[in-house]
């Protein structure tokens, strides 16, 4: 039996609905390491430069992002495969030792291991001539180490997370600190921290791939929005100058 020409139409806008549905039922699924500047809480709302930059990335690749909050612990081989996840991103240095382990985007952002100290210190970089907080573990406890195992005579307290070193910065506990540099530039224009001029090191910054289908398209993306300006302008919406 053939369509009348009001049934035909009716069709076709079924048709372009369902279509136009389909479409928007695509999603990349973004796993989000918590750490201010990169992912954090405002309120009830996600916030930060990664959380943008995928939108962002989302809009290159015409889908629908979905954020999915995790602890830097998560950052683990035997973890990640299992979270049906297609990217893990938060200002995830990328090292030698998990790009053996992790396959990453392009890097998009340049950063590397910064100390700030309180402004009212004038410092000079005698390493001697302050008192540093580091997180327990981390890269900053483990130079520090290296430093008094070379004879110098260094001060330091560890703690075990960086709102306890920027809280000990806060009441003048402690002189300095190691950071992220986009964290120490973050801080340093939420606090009135000063940022040493002198990296301890430059690292690239990138997102580990999970979905390996998505690896061209995720590049090509990142690519253009690094040449456009994009990304540097995310960047100094959150940390001023960069």
């Amino acid at each position: 039996m053939m369509l009348t020409k009001f049934a035909f139409k009716v069709l076709v806008f079924l048709i372009i609905t369902l279509l136009t549905s389909l479409a928007f039922c695509q999603f990349l699924k973004v796993g989000l390491l918590l750490g201010e500047p990169y992912a954090f809480w405002v309120s009830n709302k996600l916030s930060g430069i990664e959380f943008d930059l995928w939108h962002a990335i989302g809009d290159e690749l015409g889908l629908q992002v979905e954020f999915y909050v995790l602890p830097f612990a998560a950052l683990d081989n035997a973890i990640l495969p299992k979270l049906g996840l297609d990217v893990v991103a938060g200002g995830i240095h990328m090292t030698e030792e998990r790009k053996k382990t992790f396959k990453f985007t392009q890097p998009y952002i340049t950063s590397g291991l910064a100390i700030v100290v309180r402004s009212e210190i004038k410092w000079d970089g005698n390493v001697e001539k302050i008192t540093f907080g580091v997180k327990k573990g981390a890269t900053g406890e483990k130079i520090v180490q290296e430093w008094i195992k070379s004879g110098k005579k260094v001060k330091y307290t560890s703690f075990v997370s960086n709102e306890e070193i920027v809280t000990n910065l806060l009441i003048k506990k402690i002189d300095g600190a190691f950071f992220d540099y986009i964290n120490a530039l973050y801080l340093s224009n939420k606090y009135g921290f000063h940022v040493h001029k002198d990296l301890i090191y430059t690292i690239s910054v990138g997102a580990v791939i999970l979905n390996n289908s998505l690896e061209k398209r995720l590049n090509e993306a990142i690519a253009k929005l690094v040449t456009n300006g994009t990304v540097r302008r995310i960047v100094v919406s959150y940390v001023g100058s960069y």
